[in-house]
């Protein structure tokens, strides 16, 4: 893996935000503008009525969300009502080929597996995905015909969806990955806080809020 990666990873994420060392009761322990912050206006992915959107944003170069993907599975265990997406954060040039990466192992239906192979390609494997022939190589390296592979790489509907997904990263506001959005309104990250398992606790205080809402709206057009 490429140090610029690690060093945009974590050196934009450390300088994104500071986090609270203020003890308090727990309804007061995870406070907007610490915590996590509010993406306004709110930009939700999908409307499934009844059910709360989950946005993972990020990047396969990035080391700790590599390291987010079991907790964030054991999460999503958790919580089978959430809508869950995830998608590629753009926040520079040179992440836009892993976004299309993405988004082929998406049109390949390659799944899980497909997208930890590729994770495991550069953490594991040392492999520097970083540009067209390294995307190509690994579908290649993956039982995908080469053809095939680059015209999912060239085609405009890939090219739609990272130029969303690099859209969305502005908007959300993003610097750096991995972070999550809820409902399109609120972003939390690892960085917010001081630790992976504290993000996660963050991410249940905001799904429980929206909820709550929820419920407080269905109670209302009764």
């Amino acid at each position: 893996m490429r140090w610029g990666y690690r060093f945009t990873c974590l050196l934009l994420a450390l300088s994104l935000h500071g986090h609270s060392t203020a003890a308090g009761p727990e309804a007061d322990r995870f406070q907007e503008g610490f915590q996590y912050q509010r993406i306004d206006p709110p930009l939700p992915l999908t409307e499934h009525p009844g059910r709360i959107e989950v946005v993972e944003m990020f990047l396969y170069a990035c080391p700790h969300c590599y390291q987010m993907k079991p907790g964030m599975q054991q999460w999503l265990e958790e919580n089978p009502d959430v809508d869950f997406h995830r998608m590629p954060a753009i926040v520079g040039p040179s992440w836009a080929d892993q976004a299309r990466a993405f988004y082929i192992v998406e049109a390949l239906n390659g799944g899980e597996p497909m997208h930890q192979a590729l994770f495991q390609a550069i953490h594991e494997k040392g492999k520097q995905i970083y540009n067209d022939y390294a995307v190509v190589d690994f579908f290649v390296s993956q039982g995908i015909d080469r053809e095939k592979a680059i015209a999912l790489y060239q085609s405009p509907e890939t090219a739609a969806a990272v130029n969303e997904a690099r859209v969305r990263t502005v908007k959300y506001g993003l610097r750096g990955v991995p972070a999550v959005i809820v409902n399109g309104k609120f972003k939390t990250a690892p960085f917010f806080v001081h630790n992976q398992e504290e993000m996660f606790e963050v991410l249940d205080s905001l799904v429980e809020k929206e909820r709550k809402q929820m419920k407080q709206a269905a109670k209302a057009d009764d």
